[in-house]
């Protein structure tokens, strides 16, 4: 298909951070052919399109790309939000008990529906079944990096660490030539793992290049653990081990000292902030700010729909913006140009694919999002990245495209019924209901 975009406010999120008054721009099979000026677009491109959009009043930008998620997670949604001791009375048993197969890819299939209407048309998974993720992907037309959780003790899909590198394996195989999922290396966090098994988890990256990721420097007691065990932090550890590197994508990064921020920049760690959940379990505030000084990359994640509850990043380029505002005491830092980025171009440069996706340009991928400025709180305009960052929501989404293809128009998802996800959802969630209700009495 062939589709020429408008009249519309373009940012193309490219390394001169081009905006477009009044811009157009042009898809062909998977690729983007012309970004421009309206006024300078050839005429035989809209003779010869399938369909031509006007998207007057509209911004025009790359699909956002959320570094960090469990989407197989949603049945735990809301569950013991302010329950002290949420992780060990609800968390660990249910997901061992009741977690499935067919569970892990219905909720998967309804995450990503909640992501494609929120705008954002790829996400790093970190969950366990990722062979029925990875279907999902293909069906809903996501773009996915899809990372099978390593962990040493037995859990629902596999019987140690070692279990858990073979399905890794089979998931490398399954996904050669897919054009929407990439596997991606995903051990849970060091303390969850051997150093054996981290380092098989390097090596398998570095063998098949590609990325691996893991949680890192997150929670109180691993920060007392290694400090305890080893008189280091946790990324200290992982250097003397030699397992800090340009591959790694580490999710969180709360606890940093000014020594582990100088460990991640020097060994070229890429860091993945999820503001939102961090201060919804009250870790913390991740030292982003100083990490991008430094030179780090840093993407934006949700974390999972138990941690966040929301898998929208427009939530997240506010939190960032507002909290890193308010820890710095400085209402001109975090300018609004800068935190788009985060979602975007700096987002793919995390994930190596700053050639394909992350930015609006002459032969990347048509991962495009549409959000319209005719809602009462996107009036007016002054700067489009201010709108972007501060009024943007989930109800302004009026259009999504990945890969080319078609993927939520005016609002409604274009492959697939909500009201079938939904049901499929509930059937495959029954089990896990009713024992989540028997915890919570």
């Amino acid at each position: 298909m062939k589709y020429v975009l408008r009249h519309a406010t373009i940012l193309t999120m490219d390394t001169e951070e081009t905006v477009l008054s009044d811009g157009s721009l042009v898809i062909e099979g998977d690729t983007i052919i012309y970004v421009g000026k309206d006024s300078a677009l050839p005429p035989s491109l809209p003779a010869t399109c399938d369909q031509e959009l006007d998207l007057c009043d509209t911004i025009v930008m790359p699909a956002l790309i959320n570094g960090h998620t469990h989407m197989g997670m949603i049945a735990f949604r809301s569950l013991g939000d302010d329950c002290p001791d949420r992780l060990r009375r609800f968390l660990i048993p249910l997901e061992n008990v009741c977690m499935t197969q067919e569970l892990a890819y219905a909720s998967s299939r309804l995450a990503m529906a909640e992501m494609l209407l929120s705008g954002t048309s790829c996400a790093v998974d970190m969950y366990f079944f990722e062979d029925v993720v990875a279907a999902a992907a293909n069906e809903m037309g996501f773009r996915l990096y899809a990372g099978e959780t390593l962990m040493e003790d037995p859990h629902c899909d596999a019987q140690d660490g070692q279990q858990g590198l073979e399905k890794t394996e089979a998931l490398i195989a399954q996904s050669r030539g897919n054009s929407l999922v990439t596997p991606i290396i995903a051990p849970h966090a060091p303390y969850s793992n051997t150093v054996e098994v981290l380092k098989k988890a390097q090596a398998l990256a570095k063998e098949h290049d590609l990325l691996w990721t893991m949680h890192l420097s997150e929670m109180d007691f691993e920060m007392e653990k290694y400090q305890n065990e080893y008189g280091l932090s946790p990324i200290a550890f992982l250097a003397r081990q030699g397992l800090l590197d340009s591959s790694l994508l580490a999710a969180h990064c709360i606890h940093t000292s000014d020594e582990d921020i100088a460990l991640l920049a020097k060994s070229g760690t890429r860091v993945i902030h999820c503001p939102g959940a961090n201060f919804k379990s009250a870790k913390g505030l991740a030292r982003c700010p100083k990490m991008r000084e430094e030179g780090i990359l840093v993407g934006l994640g949700t974390d999972g729909p138990a941690s966040g509850n929301t898998l929208d990043l427009f939530t997240q380029m506010k939190l960032y913006a507002i909290l890193h505002k308010n820890g710095l005491h400085d209402r001109t830092a975090i300018p609004a140009k800068s935190v788009v980025p985060l979602c975007t171009s700096e987002a793919a440069k995390v994930l190596k694919a700053d050639h394909t996706i992350g930015s609006l340009e002459v032969g990347k991928k048509a991962d495009i999002l549409v959000l319209g400025l005719d809602q009462p709180n996107m009036v007016p305009c002054h700067d489009p990245y201010s709108v972007v960052v501060y009024s943007s929501g989930v109800q302004n989404v009026m259009h999504v495209f990945v890969n080319g293809k078609w993927v939520v128009r005016d609002h409604k998802l274009t492959g697939v019924s909500l009201s079938q996800l939904r049901d499929e959802f509930f059937l495959a969630a029954q089990p896990f209901f009713e024992e989540a209700g028997k915890r919570s009495l």
